[in-house]
């Protein structure tokens, strides 16, 4: 009777953010997974993101990944903006979030309706976490975003319930989707289980 948890896959721009001693100091996109572009400057405008720890003793070295996106309401706005100003509109707000981290200037990004949602650790220093849920937990008390819908639950009935909720809210939701995503809840587990050579065992 194994534990997962289950989330919405956001249909966004996956993204990096590194912490050392509480204070951001690097940011990129996740590209093919080793190598992404740094995109520090942009992601330090988006209001969602600290660019600092809310703690006393933070982790010495902390990575967190996530997903920035636009949600629906913000995006129609921005694209009525464009057309009174005789810019194109925006064709996706998808599209539209990777462009707006690209940007070379920072001050375009920061005038773009950004948010972000962390999702998942990659090397923390100082600190150790049994579960994935117990590390999502503690991320609101540091001061990131997580997305409220984050389930956790028990086997493989679980993981159908779940995935029909989300089948049956995604048009409701504030913000598009492609997915879910279903993970081991146990580090432990997920250790053990390791890793394909472009994804891991434990997540699908």
């Amino acid at each position: 009777e194994i534990e997962y948890v289950g989330e919405p896959k956001l249909d966004g721009l996956a993204v990096e953010l590194v912490y050392q001693d509480g204070h951001f100091v690097h940011g990129s996109t996740r590209g093919d997974g080793n190598t992404g572009e740094d995109i520090t400057q942009n992601l330090k405008t988006i209001k969602s993101i600290p660019l600092s720890i809310i703690d006393s003793k933070p982790p010495s070295l902390l990575e967190i990944r996530g997903e920035v996106f636009i949600n629906h309401e913000d995006f129609n706005q921005l694209n009525q903006q464009r057309l009174q100003s005789g810019e194109k509109p925006f064709a996706n707000p998808r599209n539209c979030a990777a462009g707006s981290l690209r940007q070379l200037d920072p001050k375009i990004t920061f005038d773009r309706p950004l948010r972000i949602f962390c999702y998942t650790p990659g090397k923390i220093e100082g600190i150790e976490f049994p579960t994935h849920l117990e590390f999502i937990n503690s991320l609101p008390q540091w001061g990131f975003p997580v997305n409220p819908l984050i389930k956790s639950g028990i086997g493989a009935k679980f993981l159908s319930q779940y995935h029909k909720q989300m089948e049956n809210d995604r048009n409701n939701l504030p913000y598009d989707i492609d997915g879910v995503v279903f993970k081991v809840n146990s580090f432990n587990f997920q250790n053990k289980l390791g890793v394909r050579s472009h994804s891991p065992r434990w997540a699908i």
